[in-house]
């Protein structure tokens, strides 16, 4: 484990790396105050402990003509052939996420579908992938929150709790 040891600094780009969605290291040092070497510095140091991974661009999936997302929980015999099943099921069309769970089910798949028909197809995929003993499919009518970003999701005091604490990663 690699000890994180965030500050004040830290947390700033951070956050507006968070906020903005995309590296403009010269817009972030005029904004922060924080020479661009110092940025630079900060950027590699964060790809190397796996804080920052490449430039993501935010696409709208329902301009794209995915309209419908699923939310399918499945039941598949637990044992050591679960990451196997967990593989094939990233591999079907339009699995967005896929999460091993604690509990009832065994899966939770988000997916991004651009119809009724679609859908068929996925769950017609999702009953017929080996290991999958059982599965039930829910279609979000409305989504009140979907932010794929991190740190707008936290409030000053939680994230602030993150500089200079124990948090290691893996």
């Amino acid at each position: 484990m690699v000890e994180l040891n965030l500050d004040e600094k830290d947390l700033e780009i951070l956050r507006w790396l968070d906020r903005e969605g995309e590296i403009d290291v010269d817009q972030l040092s005029e904004e922060l105050g924080i020479s661009t070497s110092t940025i630079y510095y900060r950027l590699d140091n964060y790809r190397e402990k796996g804080i920052l991974q490449g430039n993501v661009a935010d696409i709208d999936h329902q301009k794209l003509g995915f309209e419908l997302t699923a939310i399918t929980e499945i039941k598949s015999e637990y044992g050591p052939g679960y990451e196997g099943i967990a593989e094939r099921l990233t591999e079907l069309s339009g699995v967005q996420s896929v999460y091993f769970m604690l509990g009832e089910m065994s899966f939770t798949l988000i997916s991004r579908l651009r119809d009724h028909e679609h859908l068929q197809s996925l769950i017609d995929n999702i009953i017929h992938t080996e290991g999958v003993e059982h599965s039930s499919t829910h279609i979000v009518l409305k989504t009140f929150k979907d932010e794929s970003r991190l740190l707008v999701n936290y409030d000053d005091e939680d994230l602030s709790k993150l500089l200079n604490s124990d948090v290691t990663e893996e």
